[in-house]
């Protein structure tokens, strides 16, 4: 159970900390209210209430461990302890539940054998099952608010964020506007959001309102990875990262430049291909890592080299020489996917990532163009494929279907159908100029910057979806 938590925990990239299994106080209202309730069930079970619920005295006892300072303002002026009003006991059990610890039997609560393995882990160890489980769960469960899909994909950036920040509280508001500007591509689903029964709020406050309550008071905090400042009316409750976020998660630190596709970069691997004698087109092999590290998880570097030097049979000094090279590129191209979707760099500034977006558009073009406009085109040709390969075998589409753009709005929306079908429609006209042409005229070069800036918007738009 702990081991395959962490493990779903490395696969979304989340890289638990050496020092948090060393913490001496480990400070979660959810751990304490999911012990406490595991512990109140017996060899005979605990028996419910007619209607199916906790009975109330465990409520009151799991409410006074487990309830956050979010939760304490309403403990104040109820005098009853139900189930279905008090959030603490609510989630510990539907946690319990979803990790399978309880089942229910004859009116009777029952633990499972997998109760006995959690209760048989360290506090340390079973905060990573509930830290793992929490990030898979709807907590719009527990909100009453629209769906807002938004808001929950946001849930990892937003504890990266509050984890990068110094600890200041802020309120919930800043928060959403620094994670506009550390994932701009997020205002796209903002604009999705219901306007529903906000009054005049605007989508940025209706968002700032769920994820108030959905990210920081039903996540953040049972969790422990926050901290509140309840303000009085009309001032709004600051939140602060805790000592546990700290610990339990390392700040992600600002991408290395050096990585980010450029010509330096290009250059150097080609001083390499030349002085090595590699037989590699830099090239197709650089636009088909940008196709493959559209899937997340990404696949594992050793993997996607191995497949790579299928090609190559070799042995020795040049077998190592071609894996370097390799190794190298794809360092490069996750780089730079991280850097313009922007998951593992906080506070990036959009002017400075648009002159490197242009930069590294500068670079493909330097890369792909020759003396002659046809076989610059020939280079092109296996772009689309790459495409039509990623979206046949992760998301059933067929180029060759007559329905293809249709099916492919469907599956994604009919702005990237347009993009697909722009791609093939540019690459037609660029093959039709290249046979009238002798040499490379600036409307040429304009129209494969259109192409390749158009395959760089559809394998950033599958990454960005993919996370």
């Amino acid at each position: 159970m702990y081991k395959k938590s962490l493990n779903n925990l490395e696969q979304l990239n989340i890289e638990i900390k050496n020092e948090f299994f060393y913490l001496e106080k480990l400070d979660a209202p959810l751990l304490r209210g999911v012990n406490l309730l595991l512990q109140s069930i017996d060899t005979k079970g605990l028996k419910l209430t007619p209607r199916g619920f906790l009975p109330t005295k465990i409520v009151k006892s799991i409410v006074e461990v487990a309830a956050t300072v979010s939760d304490e303002r309403f403990i104040r002026v109820q005098s009853r302890f139900y189930e279905e009003e008090n959030l603490s006991a609510s989630m510990a059990r539907v946690v319990c539940e979803s990790l399978k610890l309880i089942r229910v039997q004859k009116g009777q609560l029952l633990l499972t054998k997998k109760a006995n393995e959690f209760l048989a882990l360290t506090p340390h160890e079973q905060y990573i099952v509930l830290f793992n489980i929490m990030l898979g769960i709807n907590i719009g469960y527990f909100d009453g608010y629209q769906e807002a899909i938004c808001v929950h994909n946001s849930s990892l950036i937003m504890i990266q964020l509050l984890r990068d920040k110094k600890r200041d509280f802020r309120t919930a508001e800043v928060y959403s506007v620094l994670l506009l500007d550390a994932y701009p591509i997020l205002e796209d689903s903002i604009e999705e959001l219901e306007v529903l029964d906000y009054g005049e709020k605007d989508k940025l406050e209706i968002f700032t309102l769920i994820a108030e309550t959905r990210l920081f008071d039903r996540l953040f905090l049972p969790l422990g990875l926050v901290e509140m400042q309840v303000a009085k009316y009309p001032d709004l409750d600051q939140f602060a990262k805790s000592e546990l976020l700290d610990t339990l998660l390392d700040e992600k630190h600002v991408i290395d430049k050096e990585l980010l596709l450029s010509k330096k970069l290009i250059k150097s691997l080609q001083d390499d291909i030349r002085k090595k004698k590699l037989e590699i087109n830099l090239f197709d092999v650089t636009m088909y890592l940008f196709a493959q590290y559209t899937q997340v998880p990404s696949p594992l570097k050793s993997s996607v080299v191995d497949a790579l030097m299928l090609k190559h049979h070799v042995i020795g000094t040049l077998k190592s020489s071609y894996e370097s090279l390799y190794e190298k590129l794809i360092e490069s191209v996750i780089a730079t996917y991280e850097e313009f979707t922007q998951l593992d760099k906080i506070g990036a500034q959009r002017d400075e990532l648009v002159n490197e977006y242009m930069h590294m558009l500068d670079t493909l073009i330097y890369l792909v163009t020759t003396p002659k406009p046809f076989t610059t085109v020939q280079n092109l040709y296996i772009l689309p494929t790459f495409i039509f390969d990623i979206l046949k075998i992760n998301y059933g589409l067929n180029q060759f279907s007559q329905d293809f753009v249709k099916e492919c709005s469907e599956v994604f929306d009919e702005e990237f159908a347009m993009d697909i079908a722009q791609l093939v429609m540019i690459l037609d006209k660029l093959e039709k100029d290249a046979k009238k042409l002798k040499k490379n005229k600036p409307n040429f070069r304009q129209g494969v910057k259109e192409f390749l800036q158009t395959y760089m918007m559809i394998v950033l738009e599958l990454r960005s979806r993919k996370l």
